[in-house]
């Protein structure tokens, strides 16, 4: 790799990303290579996704950002010796897997079909602008590649928020973040009020103690790496939608978790309000189905561009064709 005086690895890195910085005085830290020139050394906040699966029988194990191996093979085993797991409940109806990073946990019931199902969507995605921006799907059918899963728009999306340790301007960042996913995909989002439940890696899709007859709502909820590991070092939130089989093999997604550091994403941390709701709108974009995209000029990057403060154009197309999915009246 040519550098400035001649062959220098760290001067000219063939590839995007962070690496030593080549002007540190003491050989420390780093600094964010772009591709064409260096950059900042400051780090900027991450962004993080997770996606959940029930699925019948077998599932295939997701890419997490952190594997938990050794500790979760011993809940494994801690779950099939005494088959009271806190995460399972007790019922009749088919049995479904959850996906984790590792062995998969059995859950062995669900819900009666939602008497929410409309007979066609209940609302349509906002027109996207032209452009070439690009979009990155999480997941799509098993049985068809190019077809994403996406929830139901034929139901409403409800959804719980516990506020502990929100900002003061939390619930009107949360409040507007989900009003321009709404308009972006036409899915319909139902406050349910506010929850005590804590966000938990291993949160079920059908939590009956809690939200009996129904799947539990989205859970919206102010964490900190303290409480919430996932959101150690620069993870400023992580997101992700649960998806279960319909009567066949597609998949349809009916609940998800939104987890947000209460600490990066503070007044004190980050004066810049317009900037703490991007990365709100970017884990909801997580959880409508959305994967971080390569394209910097998207908000769906992976990491905070800080000129980048609301969808843009190749999110809005992913967005839309994730709000124009089918309707799974049985589930």
């Amino acid at each position: 790799m040519r550098g400035r005086g001649g062959d220098d690895e760290a001067q000219h890195p063939r590839e995007a990303g962070w690496y030593p910085d080549p002007w540190s005085a003491d050989g420390k830290g780093e600094r964010y290579f772009d591709g064409k020139k260096w950059g900042t050394s400051e780090r900027p906040l991450a962004r993080a996704a997770t996606v959940t699966s029930l699925a019948p029988r077998r599932a295939r194990a997701r890419n997490g950002l952190r594997k938990y191996g050794a500790l979760l093979a011993f809940i494994a085993a801690v779950l099939v010796v005494w088959g009271l797991p806190k995460v399972l409940h007790h019922g009749s109806n088919r049995a479904t897997v959850v996906e984790v990073p590792g062995p998969t946990i059995t859950l062995p019931d669900r819900p009666p079909p939602s008497a929410e199902e409309a007979a066609s969507p209940l609302g349509a995605p906002a027109p996207v602008p032209a452009g070439n921006g690009k979009f990155e799907i999480m997941r799509y059918q098993p049985a068809a590649p190019t077809v994403p899963v996406a929830w139901d728009p034929c139901r409403p999306v409800h959804y719980v928020v516990n506020g502990a340790g929100a900002p003061p301007d939390g619930t009107r960042l949360i409040r507007t973040a989900i009003a321009r996913l709404q308009a972006a995909t036409g899915l319909h989002f139902v406050a349910d009020g506010p929850t005590a439940e804590r966000p938990s890696r291993f949160r079920a899709a059908y939590e009956p103690k809690l939200y009996p007859g129904r799947w539990a709502p989205v859970l919206i909820a102010w964490s900190n790496e303290n409480a919430y590991p996932d959101l150690a070092g620069y993870v400023a939130g992580e997101a992700g939608p649960v998806a279960v089989p319909g009567s066949d093999t597609r998949l349809v997604y009916v609940s998800g978790q939104v987890v947000l550091d209460d600490r990066d994403l503070s007044v004190a941390r980050l004066p810049d309000r317009g900037l703490a709701l991007a990365i709100i709108q970017h884990e909801l974009g997580h959880l409508a189905g959305l994967a971080h995209t390569s394209d910097r000029r998207q908000l769906m990057f992976s990491e905070t561009e800080f000129n980048v403060r609301n969808y843009a154009q190749g999110d809005l197309r992913g967005l839309s064709l994730l709000g124009r999915q089918a309707c799974f009246p049985g589930v």
